[in-house]
Order: structure tokens, then sequence, then C-alpha cells
């Protein structure tokens, strides 16, 4: 009996071991199945797509996913339509200096980038591609602008837009050309180098964003216009002085000018003196042979109550006991007023204030651009 009994036992533990045996094998076996079936299928898959492009692949940021080349090639040349046309674009400061991609004669490279967009995604190991797919992590590729220019074109442009990038300090200045104060701000002078303009530009070409920030040496303008306050503009032509405050007119009021034969000099010129009850010197003048040397301040005085000395050669604006004479031009080169209205502008206006002295409005006779002597 106990003999049996080992004997029973011993051929359950061999039939569990054959049994397990067996599942480990049919185990196995599934395995190798799935393993290859899944393998199959990834390739199937991979042979299936080939001729098209992966998931994540673009061409300046065009997604090409899952066309073909001819495909791509198409909805390249829609959608980067408007980097085409963009031009490029030189910035310094302010100032933007453009060209188009005609004038450069630049051209997108749209069958090279998808050439080599195709080749960058399909030169990957094909265990890879199908590792990659089965845990669904595509290798992203975008394939940078590619372009042709004309360098000479290039070259000529970039020189072209030297010749205004590069200038020399500009002080600011009052424009009264039209007759009213117009302050042009100072430009500093700027010097960029033509050999690294023409690096920068190059370089820039490659990029969808085409524009060069340009590179200079800057040198400020000796004259701000903050260096203007008040100043006075006296217009021959329509017999009037304004007083400005910067741009802003302040007051403006009725001249006597000078005559043909004794014309007021047009010019920039400056007070360089202010009296109240000013005492007249005779000049020695042909025209004042007959006045004596002296006449002191009060009736009759030639000058009035007031009187700003310029530095236009002894000319001045003051008041006049002929009152009459304002609005024509019969003076001796002195700028007369009623005496109300100099004597309210002599409170308004300081020594050193500019005075710009036009022949009238639109043509002022003179050079407004140019420094005048006295000014440092």
């Amino acid at each position: 009996m106990r003999s049996v009994g080992i004997a029973s036992r011993s051929a359950g533990w061999l039939g569990e071991k054959k049994l397990s045996r067996i599942l480990l094998l049919l185990g196995g076996a599934i395995l190798v199945v799935a393993v290859v079936g899944i393998f199959l299928f990834l390739l199937i898959q991979d042979m299936v797509a080939f001729g098209t492009f992966p998931r994540s692949i673009s061409i300046v940021g065009v997604d090409v996913s899952g066309l073909s080349k001819t495909e791509a090639l198409e909805k390249c040349r829609t959608d980067l339509a408007e980097l085409a046309n963009r031009p490029l674009s030189l910035k310094v400061d302010e100032d933007n200096y453009q060209a188009s991609p005609q004038e450069i004669g630049l051209k997108l490279e749209y069958q090279t980038m998808v050439d080599e967009a195709y080749r960058e995604a399909w030169n990957v190991n094909v265990f890879e591609r199908m590792a990659r797919r089965f845990i669904n992590r595509p290798k992203t590729i975008n394939v940078s602008l590619m372009a042709v220019t004309d360098d000479a074109k290039v070259n000529d442009f970039v020189n072209r837009a030297l010749g205004s990038i590069n200038r020399t300090p500009q002080d600011a200045y009052v424009d009264v050309t039209n007759g009213t104060a117009v302050i042009v701000p100072a430009k500093d002078g700027r010097q960029a180098d033509q050999n690294q303009l023409l690096a920068d530009t190059k370089e820039a070409l490659g990029t969808p964003e085409r524009t060069v920030n340009v590179q200079a040496t800057m040198t400020p303008a000796a004259v701000n216009d903050s260096a203007f306050g008040r100043l006075l503009i006296i217009n021959l032509s329509a017999h009037t002085i304004s007083l400005y405050e910067r741009d802003k007119l302040l007051a403006q009021y009725p001249v006597a000018c000078g005559s043909p034969k004794f014309p007021t000099p047009i010019g920039q010129w400056k007070v360089i003196l202010k009296e109240r009850n000013p005492a007249w010197r005779n000049p020695g003048s042909a025209w004042a042979k007959s006045m004596p040397p002296y006449i002191p301040p009060g009736p009759g005085n030639p000058l009035g109550t007031r009187a700003l000395t310029t530095n236009a050669g002894g000319i001045l604006i003051h008041g006049t006991p002929s009152p009459w004479s304002v609005g024509r031009s019969v003076s001796h080169g002195c700028v007369r007023m009623y005496m109300k209205d100099v004597e309210q502008l002599f409170e308004m206006v300081e020594v050193n204030a500019p005075v710009y002295i036009i022949r009238a409005a639109g043509d002022p006779g003179f050079d407004v651009t140019k420094k005048p002597f006295w000014q440092k």
C-alpha cells in the first residue's frame, strides 16, 4: 500500500511538470507569434508609408505630414507665399531700408527643401522608425529656409542703403521756411562697416525674418532740439513779428521794416541787448547826416520807449514815434513797432533769443538748416 501511494505521487508530480513545460512552450510560441505579428504589422505600415512624409515633418514651419513630395511642394508654395514676397529690411534707429525679393533676385528653393525634408525623414534606421511608430514618438524634423539670391544685386542694394545709413551728425534747427517755427530734431551721426553689413545681410537672407539690425557707430549731434526756447520770426513781406515758445505761437504784431534802399537783413540773428527808454546815437550813416549826434530818451526819440538790439549790424527792434510807418517798408533797416506792442514784447523776450528775419513765407531767403555764425 505504501509503495503504491509513493508511485501515485511521483506520477502526479511528473504530470504537472510536463504540463508546465507545455504551457511555457505554448506561451513562448504565442509571444513569438505576437512579436512577429507586431513586427510584420509595423513593417507593413512602414512600407505603406514610404513615398509620403511621416508625422511631425515640417518645412520652414509648414506641416507636410502624410503628404507626398508633390503634395508637399504645392503646399509649401501656397503656405510660404507671404514669406517668399517678404522684403529684406535693414533697420537702424527709426529708419528702415527695404528691398523686395525681386530687387535682390531672391527665390525660395521649394524643391530642394522638400527633397531635404524627405531625405531626413527617411534617413533613419528602419528599426528605429518602427520603434518610434510603436511608442507613438515620431522624430520631429523642421527643415530650415533655403533660398538663392543674386549677389551682385544684394551688394548693390547694401551699398545704396549705406549712402543713407552713414551720415554726419545733424544739429537740431528751427525751420522757418513757411513763416512758422518748426523745430527739426537733431540726428546723431552713423557709420556702419560695409563688410560687416554685407555679412549680416547674407546671413539674414537665410532666415524667415529677413531683417538686419544694422551695427553702426553713433556720433551725437552738437545741438539738440532742447536748445531752443523762445524765438522771434520777422516776416518782411507780411510786415509782422511773431513770438514763439519753441513751435507754439505766443504773440504776433505788425511792424515796419527796411525800405528797398535800406533793407532789413535776412538771416538768423539774436538779441544781444535790451534797453528801456533808450537814447539814440547817430550811426554816422548818410541818411543821418542832418540829424544830431545824440537824442536822449523821451518824446521824439526815434527808438521809442523800448529797444531790442540784434547782432545783425546795428539792427534794432524798437518802438516808433511815427506809428503811420508800421505796416510799411520805410525804415533804414530797423524793425519798428507800436509803442504798446514793443513794451509788451520787451517783457517776453530775453537776451540771446534767436531772431529769424525771412523774406516771405515759402521764401525765407537763406538756408534755414545752416548753423548761424554766432551759435556754438
